[in-house]
């Protein structure tokens, strides 16, 4: 898990919001909406190898 002094405060303040506007979701569809929101926002989700890969593709 990633502490919580290395998340962006965008990216917090995004799943916070999200966590905000569906209170009563279950957990796996507030995920789902955060990285959906993330994703409008122009962030990019992937793991860390893919990130690597793809630097050492470029």
């Amino acid at each position: 898990m990633t502490a919580p002094g290395n998340v962006p405060d965008a990216v917090a303040a995004v799943i916070a919001a999200t966590i905000r506007a569906h209170p009563t979701t279950q957990p796996e569809h507030v995920a789902q909406a955060a990285v959906a929101a993330l994703a409008r926002d122009g962030w990019t989700i992937a793991a860390p190898e893919t990130i690597a890969a793809a630097l050492r593709a470029a």
